[in-house]
């Protein structure tokens, strides 16, 4: 049986596996989603303690993610997120994260395409 606070962290690992597999075009959601994905991804400290917590291996949640079709950004997701992505790589707490350095790029690759 699991204590309160492992129900809640357990609730925070799932919210951010649900986020991470948004498909939609919301762009409140779609922050939320690239959000969670840099926050598992990227191996936050703060992932990976509450993984330790509840005697989950983090590359274990990485691993599915990763794989998962419906974490990928689609084209349309693209387009929506360009002016989110451009104002999160401004902030201090993306520089030299996974996200700057995987996702930036498809989504400049993808205005590009769009433009011809």
């Amino acid at each position: 049986m699991q204590t309160w606070e492992e129900m809640m962290i357990t609730k925070i690992l799932t919210q951010a596996v649900e986020d991470a597999k948004y498909t939609g075009l919301s762009k409140f959601d779609l922050e939320h989603k690239i959000e969670s994905i840099n926050w598992i991804i990227g191996g936050d400290p703060q992932f990976k303690y509450y993984c330790k917590l509840l005697n989950i291996e983090p590359s274990y949640i990485q691993n599915k993610i990763k794989r998962c079709a419906e974490t990928r950004i689609t084209n349309q997701q693209k387009t929506i997120l360009k002016p989110i992505v451009e104002k999160l790589l401004k902030s201090k707490k993306y520089e030299k994260n996974w996200f700057k350095l995987n996702v930036d790029e498809s989504i400049q690759l993808t205005q590009q395409e769009v433009k011809q």
